[in-house]
């Protein structure tokens, strides 16, 4: 786990499990330190980014949210870029804005963006018009 490695563990591939069905390998995140910050501002993050860049093409870190604790922030410092998924109707505009600030003071590059559990019924926007026959009931 990602815990796991950052407190110490070498051995990579026993931390590392293929989901065959989907075609990809993954890591978890393992128990979380009481130390978890401290953690990632160590270089065993920038070690284990290293060594998984030697074993695949991509690497995809699924962060905690941005204006939750420090970890996303710290983890968004040493990755090549960051992809911010924003939950649609979930969060103000005001606070992507102060996420994405954060993100910015972190000097973490912005690849773009994702809005996720978009519904269009809940959409400010729209536009509508219609109009009917008929008798009018006396």
């Amino acid at each position: 786990s990602l815990s796991n490695f950052l407190a110490g563990e070498d051995n990579l591939p026993s931390l590392i499990f293929p989901v065959e069905t989907l075609g990809f390998d993954a890591m978890t995140a393992g128990p979380i330190p009481p130390n978890a910050a401290e953690l990632l501002t160590g270089n065993r993050l920038a070690i284990l980014i290293e060594g998984l860049l030697d074993r695949y093409d991509h690497v995809v870190i699924d962060s905690p949210p941005v204006m939750g604790l420090a970890d996303a922030p710290l983890i968004a410092s040493r990755v090549e870029g960051v992809i911010y998924a924003v939950e649609s109707h979930g969060i103000s505009s005001g606070l992507v804005k102060t996420a994405l600030r954060r993100l910015d003071s972190a000097n973490a590059r912005i690849f773009g963006s994702v809005l996720t559990k978009f519904e269009e019924k809940k959409s400010r926007y729209g536009y509508d018009y219609g109009y009917g026959y008929g008798r009018q009931e006396t």
